[in-house]
């Protein structure tokens, strides 16, 4: 079943943020598109309540029990290797908080998610006529940094139908997936557990090709 007892969809074209910088590297020479959050670009959409632009990183609170996401309307991509530096500054709860990274993204309705909670779990799932399907049920990262106010890095390649997922370099799983027919968009997500509002950041996003 899913982490959270609670997902409500939230609008879409949102933005998310990142508190703590930290160098996320993708080792494509191909560079498709790098965000280090300045600013909030337009192609992430309008700041709001729940997205914004603080310290130079891109900044997600979604409601409490709720979650947003955000989708990058610079490109789309067929196969890429996309990274991200995540932390979560207030969790709330860390075994139902979880911050991700969106791959395979065609519309509101068809896309995947890589999660990864603050007590240490991540996570794979699918957004499909309104479900939310796991592909890689929760399970423990070795090594990873657990708890508020650290810095963890995803990392999602996919090449055709294949995606690899990894946290602060070290590979996490391999799936087999629908690569959409006519390029993916990228993305970001946070949730938030049910008696908190959790805030999520997220920096130094860049995409490049596998």
């Amino acid at each position: 079943m899913p982490f959270m007892s609670l997902r409500l969809a939230t609008l879409p074209l949102l933005a998310l943020v990142a508190a703590t910088p930290a160098a996320a590297v993708c080792p494509g020479p191909t560079v498709f598109y790098q965000d280090g959050f300045d600013q909030l670009q337009p192609t992430w959409g309008q700041p709001s309540d729940n997205v914004k632009v603080v310290s130079g990183a891109l900044q997600l609170i979604p409601s409490v029990g709720n979650y947003v996401w955000v989708v990058n309307n610079a490109g789309v991509y067929d196969d890429v290797d996309v990274c991200v530096s995540l932390t979560a500054v207030a969790s709330g709860d860390p075994t139902q908080a979880k911050g991700g990274l969106i791959f395979w993204y065609q519309d509101v309705n068809d896309f995947y998610v890589f999660e990864l909670a603050p007590n240490g779990k991540a996570s794979v799932w699918r957004r499909q006529r309104g479900k939310w399907l796991p592909q890689v049920d929760w399970q423990d990262v070795p090594g990873v940094n657990k708890g508020d106010g650290v810095t963890n890095e995803l990392r999602v390649t996919t090449v055709g139908d294949e995606a690899t997922f990894y946290v602060d370099g070290t590979q996490f799983k391999k799936v087999s997936g629908s690569a959409p027919d006519k390029g993916q968009q990228i993305g970001l997500f946070a949730g938030s557990p049910d008696k908190a509002a959790a805030t999520f950041t997220f920096d130094d996003l860049k995409v490049t090709k596998p």
